[in-house]
């Protein structure tokens, strides 16, 4: 595992939580807040951008100093960020756009986990159960972490951002969902299995209706990373292209995360519908299949498609202490999450970026030979690297008879030189 960091409270200061009214359509029709998130170049003070903001009418209301940003309530969007966007000191100005969970309701029932064998969990845990060092944020509606399922292996440290406090707890059910397909506990004789016998910790980005905003999902990812998050599970999307959570996405690849995103559900739609934030290159972009490896219907797909794992009528944990199946891609992300802190709690000293390529190099190929648009890499395998007892870029084992045969060769012939040079 990674050296956990040290959280430094100057890195996110929060002066006003977002809430979700005053709902309106954006220039490109995405539902947007009343509010504009300004990106500023370094060197600014933050008493010189307040001034900057007020100055074109607008009032900073919260700050993310690491990302250099601010959120601004302001009456006249389009023309506060045409206006401030001309200023040098200015990077960008942005809406703060509505983000959601990504996922589809199902019925209620008691079906067989059938995903963990699909990804070979279950051949897994022979080799390796997990590690409480190795520590997933999942960003969603929060976690019931009284659900007896979940209560052992979550930790504090989260924060809800919806209603501003520090007890994240699960309004809507899909962070809870989610959380179970990670880490529900395992030989506790109740409930389901999760992945990966790691610590859990909520960022509550997203409100009881399943919607939240840009600003709070770009603030949360930052927090989960200076709290020492090693994965960062996100199974929410939105179309919204947006630079304060791109760049948020980028802190936590910096600062050793491994990120995990949803490719949304509206695959029904065609190609090219992938949603943010698993657009972006710092972060897998993950789609769902069925229990005969085929893409889900619903599962979006193209070029950033990169694992796909088990994602519709998926057992999980539920509120109340309950448990109910779902779909969507929401539940497969959760399942290429666990399996990343999986291999991390079986190898401590990879890299994030180790992690990521290690699960791209040992999926289960799916769809056409290799790479493609619908299944990316393929399946992911938690048996790929955790029973390999193998690095992520191992020597071939030719390599090992035939180097040191080219060494002796070589010095056979040095010597074999010289002697004829002597001769």
């Amino acid at each position: 595992m990674r050296i956990s960091k040290i959280i430094v409270a100057l890195l996110v200061s929060v002066v006003a939580v977002t809430a979700m009214t005053g709902v309106v359509a954006g220039d490109d029709g995405e539902l947007v807040l009343p509010q504009a998130i300004v990106g500023f170049e370094s060197g600014l003070t933050e008493d010189d951008q307040n001034k900057l903001v007020a100055d074109y009418g607008g009032m900073v209301v919260g700050r993310i100093t690491a990302l250099n940003c601010v959120i601004v309530e302001v009456e006249r969007i389009p023309m506060f960020k045409a206006g401030i966007s001309e200023e040098d000191e200015v990077v960008y100005a942005e809406d703060n756009a509505v983000i959601e969970a990504v996922f589809t309701p199902n019925d209620s029932n008691y079906s067989q986990q059938w995903g963990l064998a699909n990804i070979k969990a279950d051949e897994a845990w022979d080799c390796e159960q997990g590690s409480s060092d190795i520590k997933i944020a999942v960003l969603d509606t929060g976690i019931d972490y009284n659900h007896a399922d979940l209560d052992d292996n979550y930790v504090s440290g989260g924060w809800d951002w919806v209603n501003g406090d520090s007890e994240p707890l699960d309004g809507n059910g899909h962070g809870t969902n989610c959380a179970g397909i990670i880490a529900a506990e395992i030989n506790n004789d109740i409930g389901i299995a999760g992945i990966a016998q790691v610590s859990i910790m909520a960022e509550k980005v997203l409100d009881d209706d399943g919607k939240g905003t840009y600003w709070d999902t770009a603030i949360g990812v930052v927090h989960a990373a200076d709290a020492g998050a090693d994965v960062i599970s996100m199974s929410l999307g939105g179309k919204y292209n947006s630079r304060t959570l791109e760049n948020a996405c980028q802190y936590a690849l910096d600062n050793g995360c491994v990120l995990v995103a949803a490719a949304g559900n509206d695959g029904e739609k065609g190609p090219d519908q992938i949603r943010y934030p698993s657009r972006y290159d710092t972060v897998i972009c993950v789609g769902a299949i069925d229990s005969s490896n085929q893409r889900a219907s619903f599962s979006n797909y193209g070029s950033q498609m990169e694992l796909v794992a088990p994602g519709v009528n998926v057992l999980s944990t539920n509120l109340g202490g309950g448990y109910v199946t779902f779909s969507g891609t929401s539940p497969a992300t959760a399942h290429v999450s666990g399996v990343a802190g999986l291999i991390w709690s079986e190898d401590s000293g990879l890299t994030n970026l180790q992690v990521r390529e290690t699960m791209k190099s040992t999926a289960d190929d799916l769809g056409l030979a290799g790479w493609d648009a619908e299944y990316g890499y393929g399946r992911v395998n938690a048996t790929g690297y955790v029973c390999s007892g193998s690095n992520p870029d191992p020597i071939p084992e030719f390599a090992t008879i035939a180097i040191p045969a080219i060494a002796v060769l070589g010095l056979f012939l040095f010597f074999n030189k010289r002697k004829h040079k002597k001769d």
